[in-house]
Parts: C-alpha cells; structure tokens; sequence
C-alpha cells in the first residue's frame, strides 16, 4: 500500500509529539519525575511508536518501543529519574527527530546513533534496581498468576491489565473497544491508555493497558479475561486505586486540517470581505440608511469575524520552535566543548505556522553558525575578558505590521576589512570593488553562495555557509536580512519580515495624485506642517515637538513622485520610528481618511522594493501600495 499520501500528516504529528515529549523531557530535572509529567511523556512516545510502524519505520518505531519501556520503569515507579535517564531520553527524542526529518526529505530513515542509543535504553531497563515488576506471569494459554504471594481469594480491588488485542483480526481499534466493553462488565474501569480519542483515530498497536476495580477474586478475573477471544494475551498486577475524579461533562473534539485548504478557505473569505465591502460602500451612497445597507453592514461583520476566527488557527507562538532550537544548541555545545547559554524572548510572539516552518531551517543554520564560528573556545573568551559561557540570544518581536526576529551573539564578530580580503582571494572581487564597498556591504559579502572566512572544512556551516540560504529563505518570504557586527563584539542578524495576509487599520494618505496607504502601528502622531510647528537647518525641515526636532521628508522627494501642488505648510507629517530607532516624519499632501484594508505582501520582484509591505484594494477597486515609513529609502 503506498503511504505516500500520509507522509506530510505523519511527520506534522510527529513533530508535535516529539516536541512536547522533548519539553518534558528536558524539565525532567533528576530526582524529580512527577507521575503526570512522564505518563504524558510516555503517551507522546508511544504515539510516535504507533504512527512509525503505521508507515513502516520499523528503525524508528524500534527505537520509540525502547524508549518506552524505560518510560514504564519511570512511570510505574519502578525506577527513580536520573541525570542518565534524562540524557537518554533526550538524546533518543533529538534522534527521533532527524529520523523524522529523513522521512519528510524522502531519504533513508535510520540513523546512524539508533543502535547505541537502543542498546544504551536496553541497558538502562535491564540493569533496574529495587523490586521486579508486578506483573502477574501469562501463560502460553493465556491465562494470569497473580504476583508474589498475593492471595487469590479476596477481591481483587484495583488491578492493571496490560493485554495485547489479537493481531489477527481485521479493524484491531473496533476490536479493541469490544474488549473493554467486555472489560467494563467486570468492574470499573478507572483509566485507558491509550485513550479512547486515540483509538478511534485509527493509530492503535494493539496494545492495552487499563487499570480496572473489580470485586471479583484475582484468579475469577483472570480466568474471565484469558476467555476473551479478542485477547492474545494478558498480565495482572496490583495497583494502587486511583483517586476519583469527576466525569467529564463533555469531550472537546479537535480536528487536523491541511495549511494549504485553510489558506484556501482564507483567501476566500477575503474576496468575499472585498465583494462586500464594495457593496457596502455603493449602498452607502445610493441607499443611505435602507434596510439593504444595513444587511451589508451585518454582513460585513460576520465576514470580519470568520477571518479572524480563520487567522487565530493559524498562529502559533514562537515557543513551538524554541525546542529544536535549544536542543541544535545543547547538542553542538556538547560536540564542541563550548559552554552556551541560549536566551529566548517573545517565545509568546505568535506568528504564521507556514512562516514559522519556512524559517525554522534558516534559524537553525544561524545558532549553529554562531556556536561554531561565532563563539571563541573558552579559553580564548578568559584571556580577553569575557564570560567563560558564551550568549547566543534570539529575540522575537512586532514592530507595526512587521515582524522581526534578532539572532545576536557575544563572539568574535565579522571584520569588514577581512571579509573583503577574503572576497579578493577567493576571485569574488577585484581590490578596486572591495576599496568601493562600504562597511555594511562588506558584511553581506558573507550571504554570497560559497563564501566563507574559515579554510578547515567542518560537519558545520562556517559564517556564510549557509548564510545565502538564509537570505534566500527570508526574502521569498518578503523579507530582508539585516547584518550588523563589530570585531570581536559579536554579531547581530536581524530577520525582518512582513505580514503573510492581515487585516491592517490604515490611514489613506495622498501625495500629489498618487494614494497610499500608511498602518497606524506605524505611527507616533500626526502633525500640521505649516510654520508654526517647523523649522529650516541646513537644507533639511524639522517638526518641533518641543522636547525634541524630528527630521522631515517629502514623501515625494524620496518617492520620485511628480512635485506637488499643494501650497506650503498645508501638508501633514506622518511621525514615526526608523528601522534605527530615531524618530522620523514623512511629509504628505493630505490624509483621506481611516480605512481597515486587507494587506497582501508584494510578489516578487516586488518584495524587493524598500519601503513598501504590501499592497491594498480599496472598496472603490483601486489598488494601493502600504508604505512602511520605518524602512523608506531616505537620504
């Protein structure tokens, strides 16, 4: 059967477990495995285990089913959590991840740790201490001894039953929810694992355990399951009774839908937004007040609000991604003996998950870049002064309608004079182009395809191996990469990225006879431009706010636009931040009014345009570019 189809749904889902088992994982600091935290721990892994053999992974399922069973020593505290089952816990997850990777690429699954990482877990579960596991022992005809010296004449009480649902019978979770139908005219049954939602997903191994009260003796139950015939085969052990808890008044549903569809069913509802908002607009104007325009004012809301219900599942925030981060991080400190600290702020930063995807390589590809050639070994940091520990820091942020994402780090910079000499021995340039290019172009020499400043070849990328990968990413995706460094200060990179799709409030602005619209998020004030408020100094107009003088310029002037009409001092200045962070204003003929409008980023070759983030139809059907004062070309 080809599977081909489930590949995109198999690693989406795997990805989430492993992420949430990762998290878990990590947290689990030693000695303080609480029973919660590991029996989610253990539901995440055993659904990787199910979804891998479901494909046919056996090497991943194999290495899921080991880690399993040291996480059932953890889970039936039979084993006390150590600083050495954390490792391995992580280090089985990290190699599950890449083994999930391998399948998304189309390559070959195993990885090259899965047999070490097995025998080490196997070890791990052979070589528990303290008491054997309660299980009661399954006879080859299926029938159960209860542990120890239990008695077997008084009830039962509260008891696990691990059992294995015959593998060959046809729709194994139907038959699977049989037998604990049957179960449940035993006694009570307490807890399910896996659950019944998991079940009737279709993802089942055929392994049960639940935890069942019955008043029947330990050998009565034993020899009424071993009757079953959709049970293979089956185990009792004594277990404490769980405490109560009360029945769920209802089961919240979930459901996995294809980005792609809900991209589709978004696109739809904007056109239906603009049809509408064209309708409402006309009706306005000949229908005042009628009952008509009122539906289409109605109309308008709902529509609203579907979009923004669509939107909402689409963001997730930032903390998704910081996982993978941290474990590319811990594991490349390890292999290089630098001691790091990773810091991340806005992990609470929500974003689109498409965009999130598309730049989870990139980010990647920059961490392990500075960890390996951005952060000196620690003796070298000792002699110049700096913490032993190096700092990488990724900083997640909205600016207006942007959004940016900062991966900065306290290491041995970029020089600009030996990029470009690196340039001219590599035949990038001539020394006549490098003696011209300024500092900032000296730094983007290192987004150029091949160019490097280290001569070794390593298993990591070397600043700028890898860096043209990242600027690829980033401005198919409508955005810039901004690079700022100093030698031996460390580095900064700065991703700036626009909306995918949002609805922006907006002010309509006119310049000459030429429209464009301005967000309000990116605005500090408004203000008259006539001579009272403005000032003249060296060629360049002030607006005085009285605490401090923003610089002004025509919107025209840095536009190209045909020059204005509008007498002096009769325009406003739009005030704001540049992307430096000083104050600046932009000078326009008129402000037309506020608008909500639907900002779509500019395709390419487009996208390449500073100053702009995207583009707008008004009602009337006119089409208008979004200007983003903070990165106009000003000079």
């Amino acid at each position: 059967m080809d599977l081909t189809p489930y590949l995109d749904l198999f690693v989406a889902e795997a990805r989430e477990h492993i992420g949430a088992a990762a998290s878990l994982a990590a947290s689990a600091d030693e000695g303080a495995g609480g029973e919660p935290a590991v029996r989610e721990l253990f539901r995440h892994v055993h659904s990787v285990k199910g979804m891998a053999a479901s494909m046919g992974y056996p090497a991943m399922s194999s290495l899921a089913h080991e880690a399993e069973s040291l996480m059932d020593q953890l889970r039936e505290g039979r084993r006390t959590p150590t600083g050495r089952t954390r490792r391995a816990l992580c280090d089985a997850l990290a190699c599950l991840e890449r083994m999930v990777d391998r399948a998304e690429a189309k390559q070959t699954v195993d990885d090259e740790e899965r047999a070490p990482l097995q025998e080490l877990l196997r070890s791990l579960v052979v070589g528990t201490s303290g008491a054997q596991p309660p299980y009661a022992e399954a006879d080859p005809g299926g029938s159960a001894r209860p542990a120890g010296d239990a008695s077997a004449s008084g009830p039962a009480g509260c008891v696990k039953v691990a059992l294995i649902v015959r593998r060959d019978r046809t729709f194994p979770s139907v038959r699977a929810a049989v037998v604990l139908g049957q179960l449940g005219k035993l006694g009570a049954l307490k807890r399910i694992e896996p659950p019944m939602a998991a079940l009737r997903t279709g993802r089942f191994d055929g392994r049960l355990s639940v935890a069942l009260v019955s008043d029947l003796t330990l050998r009565a139950l034993a020899a009424r399951i071993a009757a079953l015939e959709d049970v293979d085969s089956f185990t009792l052990a004594p277990l404490e009774a769980p405490p109560e808890t009360p029945a769920p008044q209802g089961i919240r549903a979930s459901l996995r839908i294809r980005a792609d569809r809900l991209d589709a069913i978004i696109e739809d509802v904007l056109e239906m937004m603009s049809s509408i908002g064209r309708l409402d607009a006309g009706l306005s104007d000949l229908m005042p007040g009628s009952p008509l325009a009122k539906e289409a004012q109605s109309a308008r809301l709902i529509a609203r609000r579907a979009y923004d219900g669509l939107v909402e599942m689409r963001l997730v925030p930032f903390e998704v991604a910081t996982q993978r981060l941290r474990r590319a991080a811990e594991e490349l400190s390890k292999k290089l003996g630098k001691p790091i600290q990773l810091q991340v702020d806005g992990e609470s930063v929500r974003l689109d998950r498409s965009l999130l995807e598309r730049l989870m390589d990139p980010l990647l590809h920059m961490v392990r870049n500075a960890i390996d050639h951005g952060i000196e070994p620690a003796d070298k940091r000792a002699v110049r002064g700096k913490p032993v520990e190096g700092r990488v820091r990724i900083v997640v942020e909205r600016h207006a309608s942007r959004l940016s994402i900062l991966v900065e780090d306290d290491g041995r910079g970029l020089d600009p004079r030996a990029l470009k000499q690196a340039a001219v021995e590599r035949g990038l340039l001539t020394p006549l182009e490098a003696v011209r290019l300024s500092e900032q172009e000296a730094l983007d020499l290192i987004t150029r395809p091949g160019f490097s400043t280290v001569d070794e070849t390593t298993e990591v990328s070397g600043r700028g191996v890898g860096m043209d990968v990242v600027k690829h990413a980033v401005e198919n995706a409508g955005g810039r990469l901004r690079i700022q460094a100093r030698p031996g200060r460390g580095a900064r990179f700065e991703l700036a990225l626009p909306p995918t799709v949002a609805l922006v409030q907006a002010y309509l602005v006119r310049s000459g006879d030429v429209s464009f619209a301005v967000p309000l998020a990116a605005l500090t004030r408004m203000a008259s431009m006539d001579d009272h408020g403005t000032m003249w100094r060296e060629g360049r107009r002030f607006w005085n706010s009285g605490s401090e003088e923003v610089p002004v310029w025509s919107l025209a002037d840095v536009l190209k636009l045909p020059p204005s009409s509008a007498p002096p001092g009769a325009g406003m200045a739009l005030i704001g931040e540049a992307a430096h962070g000083d104050r600046i204003g932009i000078e326009v003929d008129e402000v037309v009014g506020r608008r909500e409008l639907v900002v779509r980023p500019l395709p390419l070759p487009l996208s390449g345009l500073r100053g702009y983030s995207g583009a707008a139809i008004l009602d009337n059907g006119a089409i208008v570019l979004v200007l983003d004062p903070a990165n106009l070309p000003l000079v």
